[in-house]
C-alpha cells in the first residue's frame, strides 16, 4: 500500500558492551523513520553530556601554569600600586607650593611675612638670610623628615648631618602664610611640630590634636620623635626609607640606620622676579635646581617617581 511501511523487530541484546539497553531498543520500536533518529539524537547527545573528572597530571599543570603567570605579573602590579602612591605623595609637593603661590599673588611680599622675619633684634639678619636661601640653588629648608624601616617617622627643625645651623624652620611660626600654607597642604601635623620644637623647653615632648611624640633612648641619651598623626605619606619609600636613592645615603656621619631628607623652597628658576617658587624633597648637600646648569637633585624612587615640582629635571643630577 502507497505510503506504508513495516517495521521490522529488534530483539533486545543483554550484552552489556552494547550501548543501547533493551528499553530503549522497545521505545524506538514505536517511533517511525523519522521520529526514530530523533530518539537517537536526544539518546546520543545525553552521552555526550556524561561528565568527566580532570586527571592529577592535568591539575598540575594547571597550577604549575598559574604560578608562573602570578610569578611574572604580580611584581608588576605591586611595582604599579607603589607607583600610584609615591605619585599621590608627590601631589603633596604639589599642593604646598600652590598653596604658597596664591599667596604670593595676594601679595608679592607674602613670604617675607613671618614673626622670624620682621620683630625681634635679629629680624634683619633673618631677613636677608631668608631671601638668600629663596635664590640659592640649594634652596630654603623648611624642615627634616626622618625615615627609619624599624621606627616611627620623625620630624625635625634641622638635624647636624643635613641642615645643620638652619634656622629657617622659625619663619613657620604659630601662624602666617608658611604655617597656613603647610596646613593647607595637608602638613598640619607639620607645622605644628615644627611650631612647637622651635619654641624650645618641653613644648613637643608629648602628644597634641595633630601629633604624636614618642620617647626612645640611645644609650643614656633620651629623645623624642615626633610624627603626625594624619599619614603624611602613602609610599612605602616614604614611610620606611627603602629605595633607589635613600639606600646611598644612609651613612651619614656614620649613622647607618636613619634616611634624612629635607623638604627645601626656592624661587622658580632662583629668580625672585619670578613670583612663585617650587619644592622638593632632597638628601643632604642635592641641589633643589643647579642655578647654571639648570639640573637638581631631589630624590628619585625606583619607579622613576621625581619629587620636585621643577618635573623631571629636578632629578636630573640624581647623584648622591
Amino acid at each position: 500500500m502507497l505510503g506504508s511501511f513495516s517495521l521490522t523487530k529488534i530483539e533486545p541484546k543483554s550484552n552489556p558492551s552494547k550501548n543501547i539497553s533493551a528499553r530503549e531498543v522497545n521505545i524506538m520500536q514505536k517511533f517511525s523513520a523519522k521520529n526514530r533518529k530523533t530518539a537517537i539524537f536526544w539518546h546520543m547527545k545525553g552521552k555526550f553530556h556524561q561528565k568527566h573528572g580532570f586527571t592529577m597530571i592535568e591539575i598540575m599543570v594547571v597550577i604549575v601554569v598559574l604560578g608562573v603567570i602570578a610569578g611574572i605579573g604580580a611584581p608588576k602590579l605591586l611595582g604599579y600600586t607603589e607607583r600610584v602612591k609615591e605619585k599621590a605623595d608627590m601631589m603633596k609637593l604639589y599642593y604646598l607650593r600652590d598653596a604658597l603661590n596664591r599667596a604670593l599673588i595676594e601679595s608679592e611680599v607674602a613670604l617675607y611675612q613671618s614673626d622670624f622675619v620682621t620683630k625681634g633684634d635679629k629680624a634683619n639678619d633673618n631677613l636677608k638670610k631668608l631671601k638668600d636661601k629663596l635664590k640659592d640653588q640649594y634652596g630654603l629648608d623648611l624642615f627634616v623628615y626622618e625615615l627609619r624601616p624599624d621606627f616611627y617617622t620623625n620630624i625635625q627643625e634641622n638635624h647636624s648631618t643635613i641642615n645643620s645651623g638652619s634656622e629657617m624652620s622659625k619663619i613657620v611660626g604659630t601662624s602666617g602664610v608658611w604655617y597656613d600654607a603647610l596646613r593647607d597642604a595637608g602638613f598640619d601635623g607639620v607645622a605644628d611640630i615644627l611650631a612647637d620644637r622651635n619654641k624650645g623647653g618641653n613644648n613637643y615632648k608629648k602628644d597634641t590634636d595633630t601629633y604624636y611624640s614618642v620617647e626612645y633612648k640611645q644609650g643614656s641619651a633620651t629623645y623624642y620623635r615626633t610624627y603626625p598623626k594624619k599619614q603624611l605619606f602613602m609610599s612605602n619609600l616614604l614611610n620606611h626609607g627603602k629605595g633607589a636613592g635613600l639606600d646611598k645615603i644612609t651613612k651619614q656621619k656614620g649613622n647607618n640606620t636613619n634616611y634624612r631628607l629635607t623638604l627645601r623652597v626656592q624661587w622658580t628658576g632662583g629668580n625672585e622676579s619670578s613670583h612663585s617658587v617650587e619644592v622638593a624633597l632632597l638628601p643632604a648637600q642635592a641641589k633643589i635646581r643647579d642655578n647654571g646648569t639648570k639640573k637638581g637633585g631631589a630624590l628619585m624612587s625606583d619607579n622613576g617617581v621625581c619629587f620636585s615640582t621643577y618635573g623631571d629635571i629636578g632629578c636630573a643630577a640624581f647623584e648622591y
